[in-house]
């Protein structure tokens, strides 16, 4: 085996991306219209930021102010870049690079929780019940997860997704879930199918290509860029058994 270090290839890949999972700007702009009552400044927080996609268009969207949270640097980074190259300064928006878990947050201040494709770092319930204290009184959140399509998915599926994400529900289990964390379920709808591939699949295939010829002879990096493509492989199988949904969601 050689020397070089997984995380950093997958983080090389991924910072060359234009988002960092499945999504585009008109399912995150259908989810926002969907939230009738948010203040025209609202306070906002968006957990797994990112590289500041869906930030950048909720403070476009808005008046607001927003509070960025990933782990990790390199992303919030090239968000602060983003947000310079449009004139936003920093009574609008604030990066946190911070475990989900230990955000030491004041509660209750919060109009909006925004989260695309992050929640399953903690599972559904788990993350909600977490980051529901953080809402302001009737504050809205608005997540997106993967889910199952179908009650009963084929063994390969279900064996990538029980590796990978083992409290994985159907949308009717999620539902239940939000409304155990204080929840109430206001709409849900699924992503479209090229809001897998415009700019986050299609991109990695054309990402990874890139870098091939600088790691040459790597069974390290051959074995990250193989197991990106496995995943892409799955969806283009099994595509109608799993997907991403958002949940718009109300305090109570």
């Amino acid at each position: 085996m050689d020397d070089f270090d997984p995380f950093k290839i997958f983080m090389e890949v991924q910072l060359g991306l234009p988002r960092n999972g499945p999504g585009s700007f008109a399912a995150t702009r259908k989810a926002f219209s969907l939230l009738e009552g948010l203040p025209q400044a609202p306070e906002m927080i968006e957990m797994g930021a990112g590289q500041g996609v869906t930030s950048m268009e909720l403070l476009r969207l808005t008046k607001g102010r927003l509070t960025a949270v990933d782990l990790m640097k390199p992303f919030l980074g090239r968000l602060e870049e983003h947000a310079e190259g449009e004139g936003v300064t920093g009574e609008r928006l604030r990066t946190l690079c911070a475990d989900f878990e230990d955000l030491h947050l004041p509660k209750g201040v919060f109009d909006l929780l925004w989260s695309e494709g992050a929640i399953y770092n903690l599972g559904f319930e788990e993350g909600l019940a977490l980051w529901r204290p953080l809402l302001a009184e009737g504050g809205f959140a608005v997540i997106s997860d993967c889910m199952w399509k179908v009650e009963d998915p084929s063994l390969e599926v279900r064996h990538f997704w029980d590796e990978a994400y083992p409290s994985m529900g159907t949308l009717s289990q999620n539902k239940a879930r939000a409304e155990r964390a204080n929840f109430d379920v206001l709409d849900a709808f699924w992503l479209e199918e090229g809001d897998w591939w415009t700019e986050y699949y299609t991109p990695m295939k054309a990402r990874i290509r890139e870098l091939l010829p600088d790691y040459e002879g790597s069974e390290t990096a051959l074995a990250v860029f193989k197991e990106q493509e496995e995943e892409m492989e799955l969806l283009e199988r099994f595509g109608d058994q799993y997907g991403y949904c958002f949940f718009i969601l109300r305090a109570v």
